[in-house]
């Protein structure tokens, strides 16, 4: 063995232990320390929301925090820091609350009285998975937490892990919020049930049966908002079902042919200040599949019922099909007959009209819009925006999200549609149409100096009642923040489960009743990140890089190291 070598052993060997010698004073020395912490991530998801912040500071009361967790020494590996890694997060919000934040720390694993106290506010034990000692087995661990405040009824979160860490911040100060405000907030939803198609109803009758009863596709918005703990009121928007006075915003998801009178109630809820989302949906396509493969594509369409009111804000939803370079796939489901069997598959299908908003379509400056990734705009429509109507009527506007660079419209047609309406070739392109759009001022009253419009007969077993009895709200000038998207599929039940639709929601109902500042608490927990579509070439690229630059590169590598070491062996 050459000298040069052995020195060098001997160097490593010595360095390697005064690193490990170094590494273990530092963790018995400096392990018992808070230490600062340094948040790196892009979007500062572990700094204290200014927001949080606020809402901390604006406590009257001290509000209790009860962390409910097994002792360390009895964690699986992986859950042993937990307990610090919550405290830790107690600690600082206990500080920004100048002390109305009062935690402490209590284990239950093996104390009968408190885990029979916690049974009965529905705080149970749950098994996780462990790995000790190269063996795989579960462990039942107690890591829950309750918010007391007051005589309120107490919250609780049943499971606090480390995969909860990242929306701790919003679990914990939205259920203190909730706590401190005088009531929960309460939202009317207008949403009219979804009619058969009138061919297939027609097809029911001659059959001599009953065509299907309408169907309810929004019945998911009620379920998220009633977990965010506001009160969700379903209203038919009729005489008898009116927007209630105390509703703190407004939904008006699809309207389909409303008349005179419904248009009005909405006119006049909003110009008195009651904040809403409109969401309309002009189109829909149904997808038949061919006798030779593929599918065959019908259009639809309706009316709103609100094109004047919305006229009179400055916003037209565009009557024209929207097609887009950036679009999704869906997986149409479509019966084949194989051997006599009738099998149910399903089929990817893409088409520009299932448009795909990505996160550089998004407006980074509003809080609505600035976190979200992906967003399903399904058969939706764009938005023209006359900003002379807008400056005429003291409104401001901001765009929440647009189309992509490569977006073009046609004129709309009923039923079957070639298959070259869906290519871009020779179509004019119009990057970035707006899709969705915060308007905010005092709006004005698109039936002023009209008579109040009646209520439209009723039909009650074959007689026709007379109208009902007239009692318009009176009108009071308030300032509002409305809302409006072209397209109401993507809040159904179905569209609320694609990309991001639900977090929009979410955000648009909690800065109509709450202000903006929810929203930065619940979307900096929720950021995630979709890659950016690559061309043909850059995918080539990454595969050679993948399968032959890198291979390649480390045999050079060897190549050269081992030339090397002969050279100093020969020497």
């Amino acid at each position: 063995m050459s000298t040069k070598r052995r020195n060098f052993r001997v160097t490593f060997a010595v360095t390697a232990l005064l690193l490990l010698a170094v590494s273990v004073l530092l963790t018995d020395v400096l392990g018992g320390f808070g230490g600062a912490r340094v948040d790196l991530t892009s979007e500062r998801l572990y700094t204290m929301a200014p927001a949080a912040k606020d809402i901390l500071k604006g406590l009257k009361a001290p509000v209790q925090v009860k962390l409910y967790i097994t002792g360390a020494a009895s964690m699986p590996t992986e859950l042993k820091t937990l307990e610090r890694d919550v405290t830790d997060k107690l600690r600082d919000y206990a500080q920004a609350s100048d002390g109305m934040i009062q935690y402490s720390i209590h284990d239950p694993q093996d104390d009968e009285d408190l885990q029979g106290k916690l049974a009965e506010r529905g705080i149970q034990p749950f098994q996780v998975q462990s790995i000790e000692k190269d063996e795989i087995g579960v462990k039942l661990i107690w890591s829950a937490m309750t918010v007391a405040y007051k005589d309120r009824p107490e919250e609780v979160l049943p499971q606090v892990l480390p995969q909860s860490l990242a929306t701790f911040e919003y679990d914990l100060i939205s259920r203190v919020y909730r706590l401190t405000r005088d009531r929960d907030p309460k939202v009317a939803l207008v949403a009219p049930l979804q009619e058969i198609d009138p061919q297939v109803a027609m097809q029911y009758l001659q059959r001599g049966m009953q065509p299907p009863e309408p169907t309810d596709v929004y019945t998911s918005i009620a379920q998220y908002l009633q977990q965010e703990h506001y009160q969700v009121e379903r209203v038919s928007l009729t005489a008898d079902s009116r927007i209630p006075a105390d509703a703190d915003a407004l939904l008006v998801l699809n309207p389909s042919g409303f008349d005179e009178r419904q248009a009005f109630e909405i006119n006049r809820a909003i110009s008195n200040g009651v904040n809403a989302l409109i969401a309309v949906q002009l189109h829909t396509y149904g997808y038949q599949p061919g006798m030779r493969g593929g599918f065959t594509i019908s259009g639809a369409s309706q009316t709103s019922g609100l094109e004047s009111v919305l006229g009179a804000f400055g916003v037209t939803v565009d009557t024209r099909h929207l097609l887009d370079a950036s679009h999704e796939t869906l997986a149409v489901p479509r019966t084949q007959n194989i051997g006599g069997m009738r099998f149910q598959t399903s089929e990817p299908v893409r088409l520009p009209v299932q448009v795909k908003v990505t996160e550089t379509q998004m407006n980074q400056d509003s809080p609505l819009s600035n976190r979200i990734a992906s967003l399903l705009y399904l058969w939706g429509s764009a938005l023209d925006l006359d900003a002379a109507t807008m400056s005429a009527n003291g409104l401001t506007s901001t765009v929440l999200f647009t189309g992509s660079e490569r977006a073009w419209r046609a004129p709309f047609t009923e039923g079957l549609l070639p298959g070259s309406l869906f290519a871009p070739e020779g179509k004019q392109i119009e990057p970035r149409l707006p899709l969705a759009v915060l308007l905010e001022g005092s709006f004005p009253d698109a039936f002023a100096g009209r008579p109040t419009p009646a209520w439209p007969a009723m039909a009650t077993d074959g007689a026709v009642a007379p109208p009902a009895a007239d009692a318009a709200t009176p009108l009071r000038a308030g300032k509002a923040r409305v809302a409006v998207v072209g397209c109401a599929k993507m809040f159904d039940d179905m569209g609320l489960q694609a990309g991001q639709n639900a977090l929009l929601l979410l955000n648009a109902v909690d800065a109509l009743t709450h202000g903006e500042d929810m929203i930065s608490i619940r979307s900096k927990a929720l950021t995630q990140r979709v890659i950016r579509p690559v061309d043909d070439g850059e995918k080539l690229f990454y595969r050679l890089f993948a399968a032959v630059l890198v291979p390649v590169a480390l045999a050079a590598f060897g190549l050269l190291r081992a030339a090397k070491r002969r050279k100093e062996a020969a020497r």
